[in-house]
């Protein structure tokens, strides 16, 4: 009996190291594979019934960690490629120095800057959006610390903890505040129904500008679907962005990170 119960256990440790092995050898065939990021993705493949890409995806992401609580402060020193989510905050007192008032022939809201680059570009997008007879305008850019806390507290008030956290970030962890997102005409889930956001998803990345949180990539943003948010992230890595059809959050883990 004893001889029966010894020959398991030594089969058992023999197929957990071969699953081990395995497993490793997957991940490392996985073009967003990051070696660092190893043992993590194999303790959340323990953790979580996921397929491999989507383990490395969230990994990378930092998935496994708990938002707001293992956060750190954004690297400014990326410019316009700073990652600002419920994992990266900028400081209170933070406030680009080049942020520039968009045309009002192409603002129609009160938080009207962008830093210098996306403003140049943005304008430039929706002029030639215009000669497609596409109308798009800033309806919100910039915003301090400060307004985050009000907006922040009145979607707290009204939809709870849970619900405010799914559509708007804690002041801090919102991009608006790095002067390089614009929310553009309606904010809300009918623009996506629009002939502007159709522009807007088929050649915002030609002035550098990408869809921050696209449907069906809420895991990885955090945050629900908004079609009418674009952030600037430079012509370069927006081409990229749209051709690998991966998130900011995703780019920044696996080229900048």
């Amino acid at each position: 009996m004893k001889k029966i119960l010894l020959l398991c256990v030594i089969l058992l440790i023999s197929s957990c190291k071969e699953k081990s092995v395995f497993i490793e050898y997957s991940f490392k065939n996985n073009m967003y594979y990051i070696d660092t990021n190893l043992d993590k993705y194999k303790d959340y493949a323990l953790l979580n019934d996921l397929d491999e890409d989507t383990i490395i995806r969230e990994v990378n992401v930092g998935l496994y960690r708990d938002y707001y609580i293992d956060s750190e402060e954004s690297d400014i020193n990326k410019d316009y490629l700073v990652l600002v989510n419920k994992y990266n905050f900028l400081k209170s007192d933070y406030e680009p120095i080049d942020l520039e008032e968009i045309s009002d022939k192409f603002n129609k809201g009160n938080n009207n800057r962008l830093r210098k680059e996306a403003r140049v570009n943005f304008e430039s997008m929706c002029e030639d959006a215009s000669k497609d007879g596409i109308n798009i305008y800033s309806s919100s850019a910039y915003r301090t610390y400060n307004s985050q806390v009000v907006i922040y507290d009145y979607n707290l008030r009204v939809k709870g903890k849970e619900n405010a956290d799914r559509v708007s970030a804690r002041p801090g962890y919102s991009e608006h505040q790095s002067g390089l997102c614009v929310d553009v005409n309606v904010i809300s889930k009918d623009f996506a129904n629009t002939l502007e956001y159709d522009w807007l998803v088929n050649n915002s990345y030609k002035y550098g500008f990408i869809l921050r949180y696209p449907k069906d990539k809420e895991r990885l943003t955090g945050y629900s679907f908004e079609p009418w948010h674009y952030r600037f992230v430079g012509k370069d890595v927006a081409y990229k962005i749209k051709k690998l059809d991966i998130t900011f959050d995703e780019y920044y883990a696996f080229y900048l990170s």
